[in-house]
């Protein structure tokens, strides 16, 4: 009896340990140093013991990327990979590999960016990566090629680190973000001269709601500036839902332990800094368009962000098509949705030049969905090849 007592009360004190532990945690988020931190995951670089100016110890080949920086109006320096599409590459690889190797200080002289500019049936995929790591970091790299790879002669990819990530200067916010990802798009308008039915936008993770950003920006223009295509990939709807349902490392729900304090998670929300409204952003982005291009893919077994996100996304953009809205049980059974077997599921809303895709993935998770060859195909009908 008393050594049952005696595992009673060590098994109280270890929750009351993990308790204390936790609240803690959840107090020093408060602080907008450690919220940043905890938001972008900047710091945690994932790419130790290699160098992102060799891009060849990320599986390219000889000079297939050019790495450069892209300075920004606030005095950041980005530090961006120009992706050749393989089979391109595998055509013009002679010249290709007679260039000086590394940091390209005039990338635009490079043979890489020429290949780009004077080949009027290219496109350029402008793609931003999720919180954590680089652009050489995990499956990066991997998913980098697979984005062309059903158009392998055509489809070139920009990608960048935020400002606080990798080699690029500064420290991330969502202001900041934006501000990046509008340096990139101008950068491609104005140095490189792509027009921008030439140019799409993809976002995965962070990077859908850094993407919904820039093209609602762009499209307050004058003119307005609208990519051939916006694709969001893992997308959430805004930065408190996030918080409410994300599951750190697919597993740990991190507000769940409060569930049965509404009150406690209010307090908790209210503290948080940035907001990373892409549901709202997404709404005035095709209501302000008139040829919206959109594709929402996530997968099914996503377990980090839930795929009710994706349904958040996708029914905001149709309602901002459609005066006084729709609710989701009518577009559920107005819209019709097509099956591709194991792959995928796919609903298109078209009202008008506007045209909304929702691709529910049935595997790939939150980080290989964007590496399945699904998506690749989708994305390459998407840039209308």
């Amino acid at each position: 009896m008393v050594a049952l007592q005696s595992i009673f009360i060590k098994a109280y004190w270890s929750l009351a340990a993990l308790g204390t532990l936790y609240f803690l945690c959840l107090a020093a988020l408060i602080h907008p140093t450690a919220q940043n931190y905890a938001i972008y995951m900047h710091k945690l670089q994932l790419t130790w013991f290699h160098d992102l100016t060799i891009p060849e110890q990320f599986g390219f080949a000889k000079n297939q990327v050019t790495p450069f920086f892209i300075p920004t109006p606030d005095g950041e320096r980005l530090f961006a990979w120009h992706v050749l599409p393989l089979g391109l590459y595998s055509s013009h690889r002679d010249p290709l590999i007679q260039q000086p190797t590394g940091v390209s200080s005039s990338p635009t002289s490079t043979e890489n960016l020429r290949l780009l500019t004077s080949d009027p049936d290219s496109h350029l995929i402008i793609h931003f990566h999720g919180n954590a790591g680089t652009v050489g970091a995990a499956i990066r790299p991997g998913y980098l090629r697979s984005l062309s790879a059903a158009q392998p002669s055509k489809i070139h990819i920009l990608t960048i680190d935020y400002r606080g990530f990798g080699l690029s200067s500064g420290s991330p916010s969502e202001e900041g973000l934006i501000t990046d990802g509008l340096t990139v798009v101008d950068y491609a308008l104005n140095e490189l001269n792509i027009p921008p039915e030439r140019i799409s936008l993809v976002g995965q993770s962070l990077g859908t709601a850094v993407t919904f950003a820039v093209a609602d920006r762009l499209i307050d223009r004058t003119p307005p500036i609208e990519p051939k295509a916006i694709i969001s990939i893992a997308g959430f709807s805004d930065m408190e839902e996030i918080v409410r349902t994300y599951r750190a490392g697919g597993v740990f729900p991190i507000l769940r332990p409060l569930r049965t304090y509404p009150f406690l998670v209010g307090w908790f929300l209210q503290f948080l800094r940035e907001s990373w409204d892409s549901k709202t952003r997404i709404a005035e982005i095709v209501r302000k368009s008139g040829k919206a291009n959109l594709v929402l893919v996530h997968a099914k077994n996503d377990y980090e962000i839930p795929h009710d996100h994706l349904e958040t996304l996708w029914i905001s953009a149709i309602n901002a098509t459609v005066e006084g809205g729709v609710s989701k049980e009518w577009v559920a059974e107005n819209v019709k949705t097509e099956v591709f077997g194991d792959e995928s599921s796919v609903s298109v809303w078209q009202k008008g030049e506007k045209r909304i895709a929702k691709h529910v993935v049935n595997w790939g998770g939150h980080n290989n969905v964007v590496s399945a060859a699904g998506t690749s195909v989708l994305v390459a009908k998407a840039l209308g090849f």
